[in-house]
């Protein structure tokens, strides 16, 4: 196509308010931000935002009347064509955002050129679906970026990295200004209205001849809990919550296995037969984590909050198929407050699998692991060929998967949070297939997740919570609150 030939086109059919939609989500964003709305703006947007404007914009740029009639420059093809394969592209885990943001900038900027808008088009094209660099394997570091904002994550850490130091530093940096304390609702919406909670109140009756004078009998005093706390617990569970299918450890002298960085756990729920022959346990069978602090002072250090997250990191590492985050209660006595306390123990020992985080959606037998979906049964493979190990993630985990009696694995299946900001991925790419597109995967089915009949989102699982106090560090060993909300979690 001649230079004057798409001049012609590009003047009969003008963007006009094409765009305009993608500019309302700019503003939306940047407003949510406390941002200025300029296009400077986007030099201070996380990964994240920028994927979802990304994302839009070529969606609206698909839709505008020019579309039909250009050709590509890097193909024998469209340039529609080459806006749903760079639509992938975007999605992938190692797509560099610097390629888009010159497209983005001309999208943005008040005395917009058309002409200019789709040079730059052709432009991001070309850097993104033909330059060798796209072709380069990510690093640990670019593969962490699709499912967190760009920062500092503790998905970067790997193999003989993973020094606590360095580990505790990257989780200290990605959960800064993300925790909140005291989350209203959290016992009510986990604990209360469950098909176990007669059976707690049951347990916490028996439990009752423990409990004299305002405090759980035999509780060691501060100066000699570290001695004797956990002592107590394990005898209070042979006597209180014996029978159930299970058990709360303590493994406060040996190391867990599975993990990359050694971390011992003070109080831990497994199943009750899962402890191996020689008594340790694995990080692969830890379904609940607990730590015992005997200075109440320590509850809200960041040497904690570290300490907490860096054994969820080593849960969600070694169980990629756990779909829920870690949450914070409201702080709570244990000798004011008994019914909840052990209410609290033995709900979690008495959770489904679907309560405790577990994706029911994968079903095992004594093939193996394996989905069904439009009544096709696809087995999977024991590991998954990726997933990322970080706390705040979209948590994707990718299996390779096969119909029965296949001897190939034709199918990859993924699993992972979707964003309430963006088109979901399987819709792109059921768009791609249905025009064609060579080149990406062929898309085979999608579908939003349901557990017991309820949506798997963020906002089902924190539904009725609100948000207490935000958190923000200002020094190495101290965080301090710096934002009340009351609003729902969403």
């Amino acid at each position: 196509m001649t230079d004057q030939a798409q001049s012609e086109i590009l003047e009969n059919n003008p963007i006009g308010k094409g765009l305009d939609a993608f500019r309302t989500s700019f503003n939306s964003i940047c407003e949510d931000r406390t941002i200025s709305c300029t296009p400077d703006a986007l030099g201070q947007l996380a990964q994240e935002d920028i994927q979802t404007l990304t994302i839009g914009l070529l969606s609206a740029l698909l839709n505008l009347p020019a579309i039909r009639f250009l050709r590509s420059k890097t193909s024998h093809g469209t340039l529609s064509s080459d806006l749903l394969k760079l639509i992938s592209a975007v999605t992938s885990d190692n797509f560099h955002f610097d390629r888009i943001k010159p497209l983005l900038t001309a999208a943005l900027t008040d005395n917009r050129d058309d002409a200019l808008i789709w040079d730059q088009v052709y432009n991001a094209v070309t850097e993104s679906l033909t330059s060798p660099k796209q072709l380069t394997p990510p690093t640990a570091f670019e593969k962490a970026v699709f499912d967190t904002p760009f920062r500092s994550s503790s998905a970067s850490q790997r193999w003989i990295e993973q020094t606590h130091d360095e580990v505790d530093q990257r989780i200290l940096e990605e959960l800064t200004g993300r925790v909140y304390y005291d989350v209203g609702g959290f016992y009510e919406r986990y604990f209360e209205g469950k098909t176990w909670t007669n059976n707690a109140r049951d347990i916490y009756e028996e439990s009752r001849a423990q409990y004299t004078e305002g405090r759980w009998s035999g509780w060691p005093e501060p100066s000699i809990q570290s001695l004797f706390f956990f002592e107590w617990f394990m005898k209070f569970q042979d006597t209180v919550l014996s029978g159930l299918r299970r058990r709360y450890y303590t493994s406060a002298n040996k190391v867990l296995r599975g993990s990359e960085a050694d971390r011992k756990l003070d109080i831990f729920l497994t199943p009750a037969d899962a402890a191996l022959p020689d008594g340790g346990h694995d990080w692969s069978n830890a379904l609940v984590i607990g730590e015992h602090k005997q200075n109440p002072d320590e509850d809200r250090s960041a040497k904690t909050l570290v300490q907490l997250a860096g054994y969820a990191r080593e849960v969600f590492g070694s169980q990629p198929e756990r779909r829920s985050g870690p949450y914070n209660s409201e702080k709570f006595d244990i000798h004011k407050e008994p019914e909840r306390f052990i209410k609290v123990l033995v709900g979690y020992a008495m959770m489904s699998d679907a309560e405790l985080g577990l994706n029911t959606f994968i079903k095992r037998d004594s093939n193996g692991k394996y989905i069904v979906t439009r009544d096709v049964r696809i087995s999977l493979e024991d590991k998954p060929i990726a997933s990322t190990k970080a706390i705040v993630c979209r948590g994707t985990t990718c299996y390779r998967g096969r119909r029965p009696g296949s001897t190939d694995w034709e199918y990859v299946v993924k699993f992972a949070w979707p964003s309430d900001k963006r088109q979901r991925e399987g819709e792109l790419l059921k768009l791609a297939k249905e025009k064609g597109v060579t080149g990406i995967a062929v898309w085979f089915n999608h579908e939003q997740i349901t557990i017991d009949g309820d949506p798997d989102t963020i906002s089902h699982l924190r539904r009725a919570m609100k948000k207490g106090s935000l958190w923000e560090r200002v020094q190495k060993d101290k965080l301090v609150p710096i934002l009340k909300l009351g609003e729902d979690g969403g």
